[in-house]
């Protein structure tokens, strides 16, 4: 884990894993500059997420970077303890879905982020899309509506210039407060539209 920090932070915080590029760096710099403290998880890059952190830090934000491979259950609960031992607690779980949004990043979201709080899968393109999103995500908000956790996720098109700082604006729509009243939704970007 890289900090620079010596206290627990304020405010909501956020998980954003595979935080270091593309779609995943652009929700932590637009997070970031939305006032979250935000954990950057990555698992090869350690430079970029340091980048990433340094940058937040230096813009008065609160950040750190951590080490974990999100397909690891020892990984992913080190992940969120360590989140909870610096900042308090989670309110907000963005992860690459890797085929697999009702994995091991899920399951500890749902054990772990706090009440009206929300968790976005994003998909990895249309190789990952709708279809492969809709049953887990659809699953997971039934189980967390009685806590009021919204359960979403982001499918963006292949190769549109800009997509990456689409998906970004998309995800920090849903963790708005009328953002939040949407759930168990999965969210096309990036080829025109979003469809559910």
């Amino acid at each position: 884990m890289t900090t620079a920090l010596d206290r627990p932070g304020t405010g909501r915080v956020a998980i954003v894993a595979g935080g270091s590029r593309g779609a995943g760096l652009a929700t932590v710099c637009l997070l970031a500059a939305s006032g979250f403290a935000v954990v950057v998880n990555y698992l090869h890059d350690q430079r970029a997420a340091e980048s990433a952190v340094e940058s937040i830090l230096a813009d008065r934000g609160d950040a750190v970077a951590i080490r974990a491979d999100i397909a690891d259950d020892l990984d992913v609960a080190r992940l969120f303890a360590e989140t909870i031992a610096v900042f308090g607690g989670i309110d907000v779980v963005v992860h690459a879905a890797c085929g697999r949004p009702a994995g091991v990043v899920s399951r500890e979201a749902a054990r772990h982020v706090r009440d009206h709080g929300a968790i976005v899968a994003l998909g990895a393109g249309r190789g990952a899309g709708a279809a492969v999103l809709d049953a887990p995500t659809r699953m997971l908000a039934r189980e967390l509506r009685g806590r009021d956790i919204a359960v979403n996720a982001v499918s963006p098109g292949d190769g549109a210039p800009g997509t990456d700082d689409l998906v970004a604006d998309v995800v920090a729509f849903l963790l708005s407060e009328p953002g939040h009243r949407l759930t168990a939704r999965v969210l096309r970007v990036g080829d025109g539209d979003w469809r559910r």
